[in-house]
């Protein structure tokens, strides 16, 4: 069964294709959702795609309709074990990236779990300064706003996402701050940064 925010993004997916005849991006579903996470709408586009709603590329656009929300479902419904977190991608620590679904999922019943987290693997040195490794997995708590100086997932101008420290300078002026004392800080207008959501714990395997 489709969770009620599943049922949303299904009947918009659907109301868009009607009004646009072509697919929605992940910006369309969360302007018209209210949505500000990049990685909320992946995960409830994952959900959809596991219970057979839909298929995905990497395309821009890459949403495929297979039923519609007045349609049984039926066939295999894949769901993951209770306390496992979807992987949603990859982050950079060094330069940003494009943050890109993968499908898979990290079992942390001994470690943190909750409905708003969710684990994105690092690639880069550039949090190493507080323990923060290239291939390490991060463990996010999903949200819009963070305290000063905490370690954040943070979206820049809509498509590149990052990990790093964040200063908040004035109105005008956001700091993202790399943990390694060889790169430099880099500032930003509060309108080019969306936050994804704050550090709550790592981990790494060997």
């Amino acid at each position: 069964m489709l969770t009620t925010r599943e049922q949303d993004t299904l009947a918009f997916i659907e109301r868009y294709l009607r009004e646009h005849q072509k697919p929605p991006r992940l910006v369309d579903i969360g302007e018209g959702l209210d949505i500000k996470a990049m990685a909320h709408i992946s995960r409830l586009l994952k959900a959809l795609e596991q219970k057979g709603y839909i298929q995905r590329s990497r395309a821009n656009r890459g949403i495929h309709l297979l039923k519609t929300s007045d349609q049984p479902l039926t066939g295999l419904s894949i769901s993951m074990e209770p306390g496992e977190l979807p992987v949603l991608g990859r982050i950079a620590a060094g330069s940003p990236i494009e943050a890109v679904s993968d499908d898979e999922s990290i079992d942390i019943n001994a470690m943190l779990a909750g409905q708003d987290h969710f684990v994105l693997k690092v690639e880069g040195q550039s949090m190493q300064d507080v323990g923060i490794m290239d291939q390490d997995w991060v463990v996010i708590r999903a949200c819009q706003t963070a305290r000063n100086h905490e370690i954040v997932a943070v979206m820049i101008n809509g498509w590149e996402t990052t990990l790093k420290r964040i200063q908040y300078i004035d109105e005008q002026t956001i700091r993202l701050i790399p943990e390694n004392s060889t790169m430099d800080a880099m500032e930003y207008h509060p309108d080019q940064l969306a936050i994804q959501g704050v550090l709550v714990g790592q981990f790494r395997r060997y």
